[in-house]
């Protein structure tokens, strides 16, 4: 009986003075041709991964971690500036809508839709204008100079809106809306300057 060659990782055999990797049988059934290896090559398979003895005896084997005590490393660390500040907008935000469910008007969130109303349209009217005014009593009262100023930076845009127009420039259909709107903001900037 003759005993097979040593073999390697790659598949090369060693044989009397040379060294080939033997021929396979591809998946169609066709075979590939032996094939000889230069003398010194080897391919990465086979080159050996470099261990060094003294750091191998010092360096402490690893004991598996329980998933539970990952978690509890994990939240024992310091959170940063950036996660303190979206924490507190994340209860915020759980905050007011506690307020709007107490308030009695539907809020949307993330995972569901706003809730369907059946009255009929003067009642839905009606209950708009309500809740938009339960939502100016829940986040409290409006500084009317930051209301000024919004409302005067609104008409500098409209302003700029009816020139660019006077130019020649086409419009989009929201613009025109908004130099539309140019006295309802007259009227509500002279109401606040009283």
């Amino acid at each position: 009986m003759t005993a097979l060659p040593p073999k390697t990782i790659s598949g090369i055999q060693d044989r009397e003075d040379e060294r080939v990797i033997p021929m396979t049988r591809r998946p169609d059934g066709t075979f590939r041709k032996e094939r000889k290896i230069r003398p010194g090559y080897t391919p990465p398979e086979d080159v050996a991964k470099y261990t060094n003895r003294v750091l191998e005896s010092v360096r402490p084997t690893p004991t598996p971690t329980a998933p539970a005590a990952a978690t509890a490393d994990a939240n024992s660390t310091p959170k940063s500036k950036t996660q303190l500040k979206n924490d507190k907008r994340k209860a915020k935000r759980k905050e007011e809508a506690v307020a709007a469910e107490l308030a009695g008007y539907p809020v949307a969130t993330n995972n569901s839709m706003p809730k369907s109303t059946t009255a009929t349209d003067s009642t839905a009217a009606a209950a708009a204008t309500e809740s938009t005014e339960n939502a100016a009593a829940a986040t409290g009262p409006v500084d009317p100079e930051k209301k000024l100023r919004a409302l005067n930076k609104k008409l500098r845009q409209v302003e700029q809106l009816k020139e660019r127009q006077a130019k020649g420039e086409t419009m989009l259909p929201e613009q025109i809306e908004k130099i539309d709107k140019m006295d309802d903001l007259l009227a509500q900037i002279a109401e606040m300057s009283l």
